[in-house]
């Protein structure tokens, strides 16, 4: 009767440990694929807030299709405005588009709700330049 009492015990006690193991895992397996990282939910509001601006935008001034513009905040216009008279009329916190396929940039001010400036890129290649050097004989 004793050993019954044992077998009965032991057995239980592996069911009871074989079932919080697989409680635990599918818990970690639920989390893992339902919840979302920090970074992923911060790209997502990023990408939230690039798509609202550009609607706001769109609502200005025709934009090129077909291509995701890279976004910076101006946070120097002082600095931008003297090296670069297309950042003129810009302030802080105003907004650059640049669409690198259309070559075209475009400075928005979000607290004006206006275009400042559009104008074309001008994309550097790296120079490829070939020296020709003749000598006389």
């Amino acid at each position: 009767m004793e050993n019954e009492v044992k077998k009965g015990g032991s057995s239980v006690f592996v069911g009871l440990v074989i079932g919080v193991i697989i409680g635990v895992g599918g818990l970690w397996t639920w989390n893992h694929y339902s919840t979302k990282t920090p970074q992923d939910m911060v790209s997502q509001a990023n990408q939230a807030q690039v798509k609202d601006l550009i609607a706001k935008v769109g609502k200005l001034v025709i934009l090129p299709t077909g291509e995701d513009p890279v976004v910076a905040t101006i946070n120097d216009a002082g600095s931008l405005i003297k090296q670069q008279a297309f950042y003129s009329g810009s302030v802080n916190g105003d907004v650059v588009l640049v669409y690198q396929k259309s070559a075209k940039a475009i400075v928005y001010s979000p607290s004006r709700n206006m275009i400042v400036n559009v104008g074309p890129v001008i994309m550097q290649n790296p120079a490829t330049t070939t020296t020709t050097t003749t000598t006389k004989k």
